[in-house]
């Protein structure tokens, strides 16, 4: 019989307090350590995830924060934990304790470029949030010459890499005062970066609908943090998107500013919004996707990158095989080299290809959702009942920690030695 002996210092490096995806994501770590005190003894260190907002509330659960926070403060310079898992975009990973984990929600693209790659290999295990940021990272392959020998090498990840999704969030809708006129609504959610084509969703919508008065899109953006000129900024910008669009009498409804999970929730659960909508160019997972479908909205998206994973319900046929149905509203699309204004060094590479929606196809399918909602609605219900069932917050920590124990086994020793090695001391001391 084995016993599982000694906890292990985990250190957690992070965004933790940020509001973005990767502050969910490292929250999302912490929650799954914090389920196994016996385990796992937790040091943090918080970062920053560019101009993003800071969300503190004064409950337990930051409470706990602080403590692993100050906990890590006390440890000094030459402190170096047993695991490290490092929540970032894989060349900031660094090796910090004896066994290394990279846990990024990967790339939006169709590629990942060398030095990510060569960052994933400096680690000892990777999770990511999508099968796409997997195959991704698995097929992306560069060549070149050793600077030693000279001789051309081929790089590419040698490491094993796990896919642990977010799980879904059983939360309490807070409504907040919206004046909304429209009986029917699109909402979307998406910070204006030219990633999630913005633009494009928001002229789209107002062309399609502009002779509809009882429609209306709800965008909750912003484009850097929820400050006074930023709100002002991003609407100088929307009126700028629609404003060739004359005559329109479809509503566009711009919320700026920050909500809380409950507040959130509220969007994706009321009487007037009647579907969640995106041009996203693509995306690692899609969070805010993904509460939308967990929370029942019909989901009308582009089917390319990470939102995939979650958008679909995996089956087992009658044969034995799995199969895939989908549950979302495709938008068909074009992979396209990505724009030049976007290439960021070794992130983006030039080489790049991501999404992009097409017009017309989604104009169609906004139009069919609307006169169809019904029908979408069982559809998207559908969905919502396999997102539940299948993504609890538990089966998601158990993932983590399966994959922790699984980099770094706990310390397994037999009873039978133990009680001999008792036995032995009880003889010595008599």
């Amino acid at each position: 019989m084995g016993v599982n002996r000694g906890m292990r210092s985990v250190l957690l490096k992070g965004p933790i307090y940020s509001r973005s995806g990767y502050g969910e994501h490292v929250r999302c770590v912490f929650r799954a350590l914090q389920t196994r005190p016996d385990l796992y003894d937790v040091y943090i260190e918080p970062t920053v995830w560019g101009t993003t907002s800071w969300s503190y509330k004064d409950n337990e659960e930051n409470e706990a924060i602080k403590r692993c926070i100050m906990k890590r403060e006390h440890a000094g310079a030459g402190f170096k934990a047993n695991v490290s898992l490092q929540v970032m975009i894989p060349n900031e990973w660094q090796p910090l304790a004896e066994k290394n984990i990279g846990v990024t929600a990967g790339i939006e693209t169709d590629r990942a470029s060398a030095q990510w790659v060569h960052a994933c290999n400096q680690v000892d295990h990777v999770v990511v949030v999508s099968n796409h940021a997997k195959d991704v990272f698995l097929k992306s392959k560069h060549s070149g010459r050793d600077p030693n020998t000279g001789t051309e090498v081929l790089l590419k990840c040698e490491k094993t890499i796990d896919v642990i999704g977010y799980p879904v969030k059983t939360i309490e809708p807070s409504p907040i005062d919206l004046d909304i006129s429209t009986k029917f609504n699109f909402l979307t959610v998406a910070q204006a970066g030219p990633r999630k084509c913005l633009d494009a969703t928001v002229r789209w919508f107002a062309e399609e609908f502009k002779d509809d008065e009882d429609v209306g899109l709800i965008i909750k953006t912003n484009l850097a943090n929820n400050s006074t000129p930023d709100r002002h900024n991003i609407l100088v910008q929307i009126k700028q998107w629609i404003a060739q669009i004359e005559d329109k009498k479809c509503k566009v409804y711009l919320l700026h500013g920050n909500l809380s999970d409950e507040e959130i929730h509220y969007l994706y659960n009321n009487d007037f919004v009647k579907a969640y909508v995106t041009t996203t160019h693509g995306e690692g997972f899609g969070l805010p996707i993904y509460e939308a479908a967990y929370s029942g909205l019909p989901v009308i998206a582009p089917a390319w990158s990470g939102h995939v994973d979650f958008l679909y319900k995996t089956y087992q046929k009658k044969n034995g095989r799995t199969d895939k149905k989908c549950l979302f509203n495709k938008v068909k699309y074009e992979l396209q080299n990505v724009q030049e204004n976007v290439l960021w060094e070794n992130v983006i590479i030039p080489e790049s290809k991501w999404a992009f929606s097409d017009e017309k196809s989604f104009k169609k399918v906004m139009r069919n959702v609307y006169e169809t909602h019904g029908h979408k609605l069982k559809m998207a219900e559908e969905l919502k009942d396999h997102l539940l069932e299948n993504n609890t917050e538990e089966k998601i920590q158990e993932k983590y920690v399966d994959m922790i124990n699984k980099v770094y086994p706990p310390e397994v020793f037999e009873v039978a030695d133990w009680l001999k090695e008792i036995e032995k001391n009880l003889e010595d001391n008599e």
